[in-house]
């Protein structure tokens, strides 16, 4: 069966799964890497701006 043979959902299934497979290994090296503490910084004043939003919204 060659390439052109091989049914359009079946190559989009495979796409997906190489996708997937690249996806993972990047998010693996990702996770791998230091964080530098602005960028952490930074994420806690959001994750409070957010909350301040939610809780004001609640009332």
């Amino acid at each position: 069966m060659t390439k052109q043979d091989i049914p359009v959902a079946e190559q989009e299934v495979r796409m997906g799964r190489r996708v997937s497979r690249q996806v993972s290994v990047l998010l693996a090296e990702i996770e791998k890497e230091e964080v530098p503490d602005r960028l952490l910084e930074l994420a806690r004043e959001l994750q409070k701006a957010l909350n301040e939003k939610i809780d004001g919204q609640a009332d």
